[in-house]
C-alpha cells in the first residue's frame, strides 16, 4: 500500500511539474490590431507554446490583400511598434496570400528578457504583405504564466 501511495505521489508531482513548465495561448491576427489600423480581409490564428526555454509557434493565416512578405515576433505593447525578435517561417499557399506555421520550423530559444516580456504581455506577432510592408495583420500575445 505504501508503494502504491509513493508511486501515486510521484506521478501527480510529475504531472504538476510538466504543466508548470508549459504554457500555451491562441492569438487572433487581424488588420485592426495594427498600429495604425489596416483595413484588410486578412485573418489568422496562431498558437504559441512555451516549453522550458523554448517557444513554439504554429497556426495559419489567409486572405492578405497582396502577397506575403514575412512574419515575425516583436517586442511591444498593444498600441506600440517594436523591434523584431524572431522571424517566422511560413509554408505559403499557391496565391502567396496565406500560409501555415509549423512548430518544428518555428522553434526559438528564449532568453530571460524574452521570458519576462512574454510574462508581461509585451510581444506581438506581425505579418507583412507587399501592400502593407510594415504589417497587414497583427496579434498581441497576452501575458503568459510559465
Amino acid at each position: 500500500m505504501r508503494a502504491k501511495l509513493l508511486f501515486l505521489t510521484i506521478f501527480v508531482g510529475l504531472i504538476a511539474i510538466s504543466a508548470a513548465a508549459q504554457s500555451s495561448v491562441e492569438i487572433v491576427l487581424a488588420g485592426h490590431n495594427q498600429v495604425p489600423p489596416v483595413r484588410s480581409p486578412g485573418t489568422g490564428m496562431v498558437e504559441l507554446t512555451v516549453e522550458g526555454d523554448s517557444l513554439f509557434v504554429s497556426g495559419k493565416f489567409e486572405d492578405l490583400r497582396e502577397y506575403y512578405l514575412g512574419a515575425s515576433i516583436h517586442f511591444g505593447r498593444a498600441n506600440e511598434t517594436g523591434n523584431q525578435i524572431y522571424r517566422l517561417t511560413a509554408e505559403l499557399n499557391e496565391e502567396k496570400t496565406g500560409g501555415v506555421f509549423k512548430p518544428e520550423e518555428n522553434r526559438f530559444e528564449l532568453r530571460e528578457a524574452q521570458k519576462e516580456a512574454l510574462r508581461n504581455g509585451r510581444m506581438y506577432i506581425n505579418i507583412r504583405s507587399n501592400r502593407n510592408r510594415s504589417g497587414e495583420i497583427r496579434g498581441q500575445i497576452p501575458p503568459l504564466s510559465f
